[in-house]
């Protein structure tokens, strides 16, 4: 796996867990307010697989799982063979995921290779709006991948949560409802807060006021359970 980033030990990444947490490098989607944008060009990571593999060996009386987020992980080709590794050592499997890759998901969904999946929503699913807030023209073909693996995450049995960043530039009332239509039958659905750093640097983003996303709170957990995440 091309791996660029590693926390070894976290307490937030994976709920109720202590985890490390691996970024890998490379992602398909270009959304200008990824708060990893090195992350995004495809190239050989930095970081050894066999060295956080032998991290996880030496600490799994420590750790309760793994956190793999990106990038994008479902890219990588042997993403599967290192989750059968981790899963070999007795740890859950956490991944995070823009669900453009339905049929991995429904592989390791299939094999119960992953024990939470945590989907970032960017938008309705409609092409001008994902195209917008993903950085790339996204086709319908795109579009059905990611409402796939909506429905599989859904169906699945599996802890899993689905999140949508907002700012005013990119994400308005109207967009929530669009979202929330597709999320019927989702365990939780989170609002994330927007947060400005430096390296953003395509455009300039606002976040919306607490007392605002309170109120998108009101309405949207009158369809599910919804809540913030800052």
């Amino acid at each position: 796996m091309n791996i660029s980033g590693w926390i070894k030990q976290s307490l937030m990444d994976y709920p109720g867990k202590i985890a490390s947490v691996i970024f890998t490098q490379g992602c398909n989607f270009r959304c200008p307010y990824c708060h990893n944008p090195e992350l995004i060009p495809k190239g050989k990571g930095r970081i050894d697989e066999n060295e956080v593999l032998t991290h996880l060996r030496k600490n799994q009386m420590l750790l309760d799982g793994i956190v793999i987020s990106g990038g994008e992980p479902t890219m990588q080709s042997d993403l599967t063979d290192f989750i059968r590794e981790v899963k070999s050592l007795g740890l859950a499997v956490k991944l995070d995921t823009n669900g453009s890759q339905s049929n991995r998901l429904e592989q390791l969904l299939a094999e119960g290779l992953v024990d939470y999946i945590a989907m970032d929503i960017k938008s309705e699913l409609c092409s001008a709006d994902y195209s917008k807030n993903s950085g790339i023209p996204v086709s319908t073909p795109c579009l059905n991948e990611i409402r796939r693996s909506i429905q599989l995450l859904i169906r699945s049995g599996v802890e899993h949560e689905f999140r949508t960043t907002v700012c005013r530039e990119l994400i308005s009332m109207e967009n929530l409802h669009g979202i929330l239509a597709e999320m019927t039958g989702a365990k939780r659905y989170f609002i994330q807060h927007y947060r400005p750093a430096e390296k953003h640097t395509t455009m300039p983003f606002s976040a919306y006021s607490n007392e605002e996303i309170a109120g998108w709170l009101a309405i949207a957990n009158q369809k599910l359970t919804v809540a913030i995440r800052d």
